[in-house]
């Protein structure tokens, strides 16, 4: 086994007792199919924990609105990691709930964020604005209202940052009073803070862009490090093997339900990769990361370019070059 094809499209929806997924509709050969925000609060909980909202604009509307149909306030905002596909939204929902924000790298997000801030709404549509109907999606009434009055697909005028950000630390972590309890992971690799959030309550945990069921992530040099992510990985597998975790839930995708074999097809990539790197440089080609993918990435999407060149260069700092 390795990684999955998807034969339909991950929609997102209310995937546990605890957790609902609001899937954006901004796909990309580097977004997938989109970008998963998810609303995680215990059972009969009236509060509740977003992680990772973005993009900016209907994806964050369709967020709140599902907070509304669920009866649920919005008490912290928490990311995997500062990548602008999963934090551009945050201004926005700060502006309309006055939620903390968590993030691991706080100086550095507060920059981001200043920059969204100040920036439009991207408008990009979020899935529960095309009507699905499918078993456990979450269906949003285009006529529901946030708390601001306004429609949840009408970002109009909700930009703005309510300045402060506030550490996400390591180990046990309750945002507030009635919050699901996490324990907060760092996954380094793909980006320097990349983090998991475990939710012990129900084996699962949320991995941002550390893991993939359809495919491998990007090592992004230089804040991503290949020698961090393989360890990433080790620590991903002791997870499941301690029997810690059972589900994943990633930044672009369908949740993983058997991770160890994926674990494997992630590890196997990035190693057959580094060995082709090998090949290729031991046949006489550059080590230039533009000369190694037009070898080594034959056959890739041409828009996956940059990000694999990225990837290259983790590869060759890996080996020492």
């Amino acid at each position: 086994m390795g990684f999955v094809e998807d034969e339909t499209p991950w929609r997102g929806g209310r995937v546990s007792a605890r957790v609902r997924c609001v899937r954006a509709n901004n796909p990309s050969p580097m977004t997938y199919v989109g970008t998963n925000s998810w609303i995680v609060a215990e059972p009969g909980a009236k509060e509740c924990v977003v992680i990772d909202p973005a993009p900016a604009g209907e994806q964050v509307q369709c967020i709140l609105a599902t907070c509304v149909e669920a009866g649920l306030r919005i008490g912290a905002i928490v990311t995997t990691h500062d990548h602008p596909d999963h934090i551009e939204g945050i201004p926005e929902l700060v502006a309309a709930t006055g939620a903390p924000v968590y993030a691991l790298r706080t100086n550095r997000i507060e920059q981001l964020l200043q920059k969204y801030a100040s920036a439009k709404c991207g408008g990009a549509k979020c899935a529960c604005s095309e009507g699905f109907e499918d078993a456990g999606a979450v269906e949003v009434a285009a006529t529901a209202e946030s708390d601001s009055g306004s429609s949840p697909h009408s970002c109009e005028g909700k930009a703005g940052w309510s300045a402060g950000v506030q550490t996400l630390p390591e180990g046990p972590f309750r945002p507030f009073e009635g919050a699901p309890e996490f324990e907060v992971i760092a996954l380094p690799g793909h980006s320097e803070d990349s983090v998991g959030l475990l939710l012990p309550a129900e084996q699962s945990l949320f991995t941002g862009d550390v893991l993939f069921r359809h495919g491998p992530t990007v090592v992004f040099h230089p804040d991503g490090v290949l020698a961090s992510y393989f360890a990433s990985l080790d620590t991903l597998e002791q997870l499941v093997r301690e029997g810690r975790v059972q589900r994943f839930y990633p930044g672009h995708g369908y949740p993983i339900d058997d991770p160890l074999p994926i674990i494997e097809a992630t590890r196997k990539h990035r190693v057959d990769r580094l060995g082709q790197v090998k090949e290729a440089l031991n046949a006489g080609t550059p080590a230039e990361p533009d000369a190694l993918f037009d070898v080594v990435y034959r056959g890739v999407n041409p828009a996956l370019r940059m990000p694999s060149i990225r990837s290259i260069r983790a590869q060759l700092k890996f080996l020492g070059i």
